[in-house]
């Protein structure tokens, strides 16, 4: 595990480099997550969990929340080179490069097992942190609609029964909002 800590801080700098501290408490979260939905998760996974975002650092937020396939596809892929010329920095071993890569390059969508936790994980982040907030301000903005869109999307993501259970009062809250 001591490359993990090298990779949370990696994450950790990168992000107050670039003045997003929300971005280091989503990645937190998502590892914490992980943690919860497969309490047994290798250091691979755990890894991909923390720095699954980690293109933004680098090059902001340039997709904005898009759901847009390509875009996410992007984001996946630029993530997921971001953190294999870290891991290479360190020496890491390749056949655990190539399964973080691998996990951070299929984060938005799920897949296999590892792939389906991490998207949850990363999914129940958003609820947790962003939802609820992010309700109150579109509904101000009179974008109320947009945010159903998105929340829905969000949530659609959710591949287990257990993390549904969990985003679920999160989904609640921010529908109530954003329908009342």
């Amino acid at each position: 595990m001591q490359l993990y800590k090298k990779v949370e801080q990696f994450v950790v700098d990168a992000f107050t480099k670039a003045e997003k501290s929300t971005d280091v408490f989503h990645a937190q979260r998502t590892a914490y997550w992980i943690t919860q939905l497969k309490p047994d998760a290798d250091e691979a996974l755990q890894i991909a969990g923390f720095a699954h975002d980690i293109e933004r650092a680098f090059y902001g937020d340039w997709k904005k929340g898009s759901s847009d396939a390509d875009a996410l596809r992007k984001h996946q892929d630029m993530s997921a080179a971001e953190i294999t010329k870290f891991l290479r920095a360190e020496h890491a071993s390749e056949e655990l490069i190539d399964r973080v890569s691998y996990l951070v390059a299929h984060h938005e969508e799920g897949g296999d097992v590892d792939q389906t936790v991490l998207c949850d994980a990363d999914c129940l982040a958003y609820f947790e942190e962003k939802a609820v907030r992010n309700a109150k301000e579109k509904k101000q903005q009179g974008k109320n609609a947009e945010m159903i869109k998105k929340i829905d999307y969000v949530f659609s993501r959710i591949a287990s029964s257990k993390a549904r259970e969990i985003a679920r009062p999160f989904y609640d809250e921010a529908m109530h909002i954003l329908r009342d």
